[in-house]
C-alpha cells in the first residue's frame, strides 16, 4: 500500500495493528510495519490530500512505537529511524539524529535500511547548510547499495536528490555548479515556481490563473511545463515531488 502511494490503507492497518497490540515476540513483524508507515507519512508530508486525518495517523504510529520492544541492536536502529521518519513527519528532522541513525545501522551488516539512512541524511546535511563533501560521499556510497541489491525505488530516491542538489554519483563525473535554490536544478522559472507552489496547495487551473493574474490557458501551459520539467505524469506527483525535494522551500 505504502509502495503504490495508497495512504489510507496504510493508516487502517496501522490504526488496526496499535489497536490489537504487539505481543511477546512480534518486534520482528511490528518495526518493519511501523517504518512502512511512518516513512510513507513523512513522504507525504504538506501535501493537501494527506493532512486530513495525519494527527490521527501519528498518534497510532506512537502507540505502536510505546508498545514494541527493542531488545537487540538491529531493533535499536529501527526505533531510532522511526523516530526520526516522525520527526521528518512533522518537519523537525535533523541532520544530527540522522547521523545517530546512520551510525546505529553501519556496524549491523544490513545494507538497504543503511543505505535509506545515509540518502536520507545526506537530505538533511544539503536541507540544514549545504554541506555537499559529506552529502555527496553519503549519497554514492547509498547508490552503489542500491545498484547492488536491484532496489530500483531506493535507487531513484537518491538519483533524484543527487540530480536535484548537482551531485555526481560517480568519482570521475565533472562536478556542476551548485543551484542558487532547490527547483534551480530542474530549470523552473520564477513563475514556474510560483505555479508548482500553488499546484502542491491542491489549486484547479482556474484558482491558480485567477491569484496570480495570468489566463487559465497560461496556467495550463506552465503545468504542463513543470510536469515535463520534474519528469512526473500528474498534478499528485509534482507535489509529491516538491514537497520531498523541499523545490518549494525559500532559497538558502
Amino acid at each position: 500500500a505504502a509502495a503504490e502511494g495508497r495512504l489510507a490503507d496504510v493508516r487502517a492497518r496501522v490504526a488496526a495493528a496499535a489497536e490489537a497490540g504487539f505481543p511477546p515476540g512480534t518486534h520482528r513483524y511490528g518495526w518493519p510495519l511501523v517504518l512502512t508507515a511512518v516513512t510513507a507519512e513523512a513522504d507525504s508530508r504538506g501535501l493537501p490530500a494527506a493532512e486530513e486525518g495525519r494527527a490521527e495517523a501519528l498518534a497510532a504510529i506512537r502507540r505502536c512505537v510505546r508498545a514494541l520492544a527493542a531488545p537487540a541492536p538491529v531493533w535499536t536502529a529501527h526505533s531510532a529511524q522511526v523516530s526520526e521518519e516522525l520527526a521528518r513527519a512533522e518537519g523537525r528532522e535533523s541532520a544530527a539524529r540522522w547521523a545517530e541513525t546512520v551510525e546505529a545501522w553501519a556496524p549491523l551488516g544490513l545494507p538497504y535500511p543503511l543505505a535509506r539512512a545515509r540518502h536520507r541524511l545526506a537530505d538533511a546535511l544539503l536541507t540544514e547548510g549545504g554541506r555537499r563533501e559529506e552529502a555527496t560521499v553519503l549519497l554514492r556510497q547509498a547508490h552503489a547499495t542500491a545498484v547492488a541489491l536491484g532496489a530500483r525505488p531506493l535507487r531513484e530516491d537518491v538519483e533524484l536528490l543527487a540530480a536535484r542538489a548537482r551531485i555526481p554519483l560517480t568519482a570521475d563525473a565533472p562536478a556542476e555548479p551548485e543551484p542558487a535554490s532547490e527547483s534551480d536544478a530542474f530549470g523552473l522559472t520564477p513563475r514556474e515556481q510560483d505555479v508548482l507552489r500553488l499546484v502542491a496547495a491542491g489549486r484547479t487551473n482556474r484558482q491558480i490563473a485567477e491569484e496570480l493574474f495570468i489566463s487559465p490557458k497560461t496556467a495550463s501551459v506552465h503545468v504542463s511545463n513543470i510536469l515535463a520539467k520534474l519528469g512526473v505524469s500528474g498534478r499528485g506527483e509534482a507535489a509529491a515531488m516538491a514537497h520531498r525535494l523541499h523545490l518549494l522551500d525559500t532559497p538558502r
